[in-house]
This record gives structure tokens, C-alpha cells and sequence, in this order.
């Protein structure tokens, strides 16, 4: 039995309604993520392009051929400005400006003024080939950090498109039909290649769904690591960083300094100015930290007013020094009821990884005690282990 161009359609867009309803309301629901709002633009892109496509000889060409081709690229643009979004990339606005300009013109020129079908279906699938190439390139770098599970979904699809696209320049070429009015003159290679390229639209839109759900667990998991006060890793963060780097100074043999850090007398500061107060010191002190360490140390806080750096690649004389200013920073974290500055001062305790040592917890051991004896010694200082 021939497959029917236009049934094959309106089918496809109708299960393609029923998913774009399940993103739009997420999306609506999670407003602040704007990734979300572009894939739904790509799901009524698709749909309303498949839609269209599907009255061709009922409507005008305008509407079936121009902007049904228009939506159905439309769908790619916002599917990889969603990537984007999602992956904190820069949008290449006028990129995507200029593309849909270029084809706009192609279009039309296509259809009122030399009326080529075969012409139509390169400039089509030859930009959606791309657009699909495009797209796994934007995917393919985040393999390692989400994994295949949740990449295979929307690369595969997309990697279909470009498969399709490519199957149907080629069947055209060899085989260049003028589609009539209402597509029957259309062979069924080309109805089942649109078919396909319709169904791999759908399965994109279920990989929209994997990388959202990748996308919440990530958060939920950053969470969980990452001290809400003062933005640092805790230590269900900090071990796990504290052994990547540990396992790295053993493979490559980079030194590895540590950074035990008190705040002197926190309890004090509790006492006599309130619990606003501490809290503000510790909110402080993590600045501090950002501000005078390198982007790729570890810095976290393990508890209370305890908090650790790690850092590689510099001598023990040089942690020594990275110590010393932090020491010496301005540590004033507030004024009190009479506008007179909260003035705090850290112990550090410093200790460097030594070829002897098995694990990190032997150097987590060695600075602890280093910043024992420095508040034994007085507080306010560096001891090096």
C-alpha cells in the first residue's frame, strides 16, 4: 500500500502537537529557563510546518511551500539556540539572521520566479543537513560531562536528519520530480524520507526531555555539593575534587599544597554581635578566598568556620606566600550598631604533599595540626607543617 504524503503528515503532526503541549507547559512552568522556551518554539515550529505542508493545493503557495520550509528550519534554529541557552554558549544572532534571510529569498525566488522543485529541495536539505551537523557538533564536546545515555537520543536524531537530508538531494538528483499540487506526483522514496525526517523531529523532541532531566540533576547534584552561605564546595563536594586532584599529582607528579583556614575567635563574634554577624563574616571570608586564589584552586568550606584550599602546581614557598595574603587581606566583614568596622583575623595551617604520602587524608592530617599550633602560637598567623 503507498504511503500517502499528506496522511503521513497530519499523523506526524498530530503526535507532534501532543509533545510540543508536554514542553510548552514545562517550559511554562519553568519560566527562568529560557532553553526550554526555545525548544518549544522548535516543537511549534515543526508542527505548524507540517501542518502547512500537508494543505498544499488547498492553500497558498506562500503559506504551504514558503512558510512551511521557513518553520520546518525555523525548528533547527531555536533546536540549537536551546543548546546553546542550555550550555551557557553565546547566541550567533546575526548567524541565525542571515541564514533565515538567505533562505527567505531562496524561497521565494524558488517558487514565484522560476517555480523549481528540484532547486527547492536542495536549498532545503542541504541547509537542514547542515543545520543537523551543526547541531551534533554543538552536542558532541558535552559527551563527557553527560554522558551517552543522555546524548544518544538527540544525536542520533539529528544525525538521521542529516542522513535524510542527504538521501533526498541525492533521489532528487537522480530522480527529479515536479511535484504536482497535492503531492502525488511525489515518489515514495521521497514520502517515506519526509516520513522519517518527521518521526526523527519527534524523537528529538524526547531528547529535549533527556537533557532537561540531565540538566535538573546536575543542579540538584551541584547543590548538594556546594555550601549555600558562602558558595564554596562542601564537603560532600571537596573530597571527591581533593581525590581527582590527589590522583593527578600521582600521575603526573604536579606539587600539591593545602590550606587548613579558622576564623579566630568565631565564637565570639556570635556571641557578642549576633548570628547575622557570623554569618556574614563566613559570606566574607568566601569572597576572600575568590578573590585572592587562582580560578582552578579548590577552595571549600568543610564546616563551621573551617575552611580548606587546595592548590597545584607551586612550591611549598610559593603556598606559603598565596597564605600570607590571604592573612593579610581585608578581613573587615561589617560594621556594628555603632558604625564602628567587624574586624576578623584567620590561622592557617599549611602542609605540602611529600613523596611518602599514600593518600590526602595524611596531608589534610598534617595541616590541621600546622593550624593547631598556629592558634596555640597566637592566632592570626601561617604555620607550616
Amino acid at each position: 500500500m503507498p504511503l500517502h504524503l499528506p496522511t503521513v503528515l497530519l499523523f506526524a503532526g498530530l503526535l507532534m502537537a501532543a509533545v510540543t503541549a508536554g514542553i510548552g507547559l514545562l517550559a511554562h512552568r519553568e519560566r527562568r529557563r529560557a532553553y526550554l522556551w526555545h525548544w518549544t518554539a522548535a516543537l511549534v515550529s515543526t508542527f505548524v510546518g507540517m501542518l502547512l505542508f500537508g494543505l498544499r493545493g488547498l492553500a497558498p503557495d506562500l503559506l504551504t511551500v514558503v512558510l512551511a520550509n521557513m518553520l520546518l528550519l525555523g525548528n533547527l534554529l531555536f533546536t540549537m539556540s536551546g543548546y546553546q541557552r542550555l550550555f551557557g554558549l553565546a547566541l550567533p544572532r546575526r548567524a541565525m539572521a542571515s541564514l533565515v534571510a538567505v533562505q527567505l529569498l531562496a524561497f521565494l525566488w524558488l517558487t514565484y520566479g522560476v517555480d523549481h522543485y528540484p532547486s527547492r529541495v536542495y536549498a532545503f536539505n542541504s541547509t537542514l543537513a547542515a543545520l543537523s551537523a551543526a547541531s551534533v557538533a554543538l552536542l558532541w564536546p558535552q559527551r563527557r560531562r553527560l554522558g551517552w545515555t543522555v546524548l544518544a537520543l538527540p544525536i542520533g536524531a539529528h544525525a538521521l536528519q542529516v542522513l535524510l537530508g542527504l538521501a533526498r538531494i541525492g533521489l532528487t538528483a537522480f530522480d527529479p520530480v515536479t511535484v504536482g499540487a497535492n503531492f502525488q506526483a511525489a515518489s515514495q522514496a521521497h514520502v517515506a524520507a519526509i516520513m522519517l525526517n518527521s518521526f526523527a523531529a519527534m524523537a528529538l523532541a524526547f531528547g529535549f526531555l533527556t537533557l532537561h532531566a540531565a540538566h535538573l540533576l546536575e543542579e540538584l547534584d551541584q547543590q548538594a555539593s556546594t555550601d549555600l552561605l558562602t558558595g564554596l564546595a562542601n564537603r560532600r563536594g571537596f573530597e571527591p575534587a581533593l581525590r581527582h586532584e590527589w590522583r593527578r599529582r600521582e600521575r603526573l607528579g604536579v606539587a600539591l599544597s593545602m590550606l587548613v583556614i579558622d576564623i579566630d575567635h568565631f565564637k565570639q563574634i556570635n556571641d557578642r554581635h549576633g548570628h547575622a554577624a557570623g554569618d556574614a563574616a563566613l559570606r566574607h571570608l568566601g569572597q576572600v578566598l575568590r578573590q585572592h586564589l587562582r580560578p582552578y584552586d579548590l577552595s571549600a568550606r568543610l564546616g563551621g568556620e573551617e575552611f580548606c584550599v587546595v592548590q597545584t602546581g607551586i612550591t611549598p614557598q610559593e603556598a606559603l606566600l598565596a597564605a600570607e595574603r590571604l592573612r593579610a587581606a581585608d578581613l573587615c566583614f561589617g560594621r556594628d550598631l555603632q558604625g564602628e568596622p567587624l574586624q576578623m583575623t584567620i590561622s592557617i595551617g599549611l602542609a605540602s604533599a611529600l613523596p611518602e604520602d599514600r593518600d590526602p587524608g595524611e596531608l589534610l592530617a598534617r595541616a590541621d595540626a600546622a593550624l593547631y599550633l598556629a592558634k596555640a602560637e597566637g592566632r592570626n598567623r601561617v604555620v607550616r607543617a
